[in-house]
């Protein structure tokens, strides 16, 4: 299908002061998530004229969410890394500050194309790459985080938090920049898979996709799941 898109620009430079609370957002998020749900499913299967529109919408709304956890990474990207918005259930799925890419896969419907398949296939090989080069970044992160408060105690500036705070600035500069090398993979698997399927099989995917998502938030909460 021509798909749109999720938007893949750099996270903007100038922000505003303040940033309204992730803690609200998400739950407007998820409640036009769950409208937009509701919407795909109501209408009929034969109707792409009314499901591209939907499909749009959706994606929109993920961009959206994107992008306002790119805004508190450029104040907080260590908040970015450990969610207070996320219930501890949400974030056994994270993977550097966001979901791990490889489950998007699990949403694709089956009756793919013998075409559909081999380019599913090499966009989960060239995704298990970058995820590769990417755990091996966070792992220098990690060693340069070790260091950096290593050599603050050696030159006896903890007690004060001078060399402490600076390492943590350097450590968090890092730490940003894979951050949104994560979310520019996240995207792109998203937007991949999207493009290689028809769009009957994209509201099959999102379906199964927000119905998964508004599952874990759920029995996040409440322990439970409702039919």
């Amino acid at each position: 299908m021509p798909s749109p898109r999720l938007d893949t620009t750099s996270p903007p430079s100038s922000l505003p002061h303040t940033l309204p609370s992730m803690e609200a957002f998400y739950s407007r998020c998820l409640i036009e998530e769950e409208r937009l749900l509701n919407d795909l499913l109501s209408v009929p299967q034969d109707r792409p004229d009314l499901q591209i529109p939907l499909i749009s919408r959706m994606l929109s709304q993920w961009a959206e969410y994107y992008n306002r956890k790119s805004q508190l990474a450029e104040r907080d990207i260590f908040q970015v890394f450990s969610p207070y918005w996320l219930t501890p259930v949400e974030q056994t799925y994270l993977w550097l500050g966001g979901l791990k890419p490889d489950i998007i896969f699990h949403f694709v419907p089956p009756g793919l194309s013998n075409d559909q398949r081999r380019d599913m296939e090499q966009l989960k090989m060239q995704m298990v790459q970058r995820q590769t080069e990417l755990e091996e970044r966070m792992r220098h992160v990690e060693e340069a985080m070790t260091v950096l408060m290593t050599l603050a105690a050696v030159h006896g500036h903890v007690r004060n938090g001078e060399a402490r705070g600076e390492a943590a600035l350097r450590v968090a500069d890092l730490m940003r920049v894979v951050f949104y090398d994560a979310d520019t993979l996240r995207r792109h698997v998203v937007t991949r898979t999207i493009q290689i399927q028809s769009t009957a099989q994209t509201v099959l995917f999102l379906v199964s996709a927000v119905n998964f998502h508004l599952r874990l938030r759920q029995y996040g909460l409440h322990g439970s799941v409702r039919d």
